[in-house]
């Protein structure tokens, strides 16, 4: 970027888990030449499913979330590390964690997950002509898959029953392919 304001003089990885990377840089402000030190969460992108079933019902998750030490209502999605594709991950994420299989999945946009904190991209994808199977948790998820009608969803949402950023970003990129499914 021609007019970047910082040049970055040093960059180091001070933690690293399967998920995520935690990069320490030090950076020089180009107008003043002063430095500071910027720390942020380096991940893969990450993809969220926006499905609708032949019903017209949207799956959606119920999963404990340590940080916020709550059941978070959310929409399935997950990291994409180890898979050959965006898609791959999304129709990975979508059977592990609500047992639906997408026949059709076509990616609507993405979003930035926190610029100020992290370079995660999240990539949202649109799931119709599902087909019901079993969720194939992993060990570390506590998942409750569920259906709602875009009506209770919309009752979730202004209650603030369904209150995670990503999903409701996920759910505005979709609103027009929703169309009167929900809106």
């Amino acid at each position: 970027m021609a007019n970047h304001p910082f040049r970055k003089i040093d960059a180091t990885t001070v933690y690293s888990n399967a998920w995520i990377d935690l990069e320490e840089h030090t950076l020089e402000v180009r107008a003043t030449s002063e430095r500071f030190t910027y720390s942020y969460l380096a991940s893969a992108p990450s993809v969220m499913i926006v499905g609708v079933t032949a019903e017209g019902t949207i799956p959606i998750v119920r999963e404990f979330r340590y940080p916020t030490q709550s059941f978070c209502y959310e929409l399935p999605g997950g990291g994409s590390r180890g898979f050959n594709s965006l898609e791959d991950a999304a129709r990975a994420e979508l059977a592990q964690e609500t047992g639906w299989r997408a026949g059709v999945i076509e990616e609507l946009g993405q979003f930035a997950v926190y610029s100020g904190l992290s370079d995660e991209i999240c990539h949202v994808f649109f799931a119709t002509d599902l087909a019901k199977g079993k969720p194939q948790l992993e060990a570390t998820e506590a998942i409750e898959a569920l259906e709602v009608t875009p009506e209770k969803l919309q009752l979730m949402i202004e209650d603030g029953q369904f209150r995670d950023g990503m999903s409701l970003a996920a759910l505005g990129i979709a609103r027009r392919r929703l169309g009167g499914v929900f809106g």
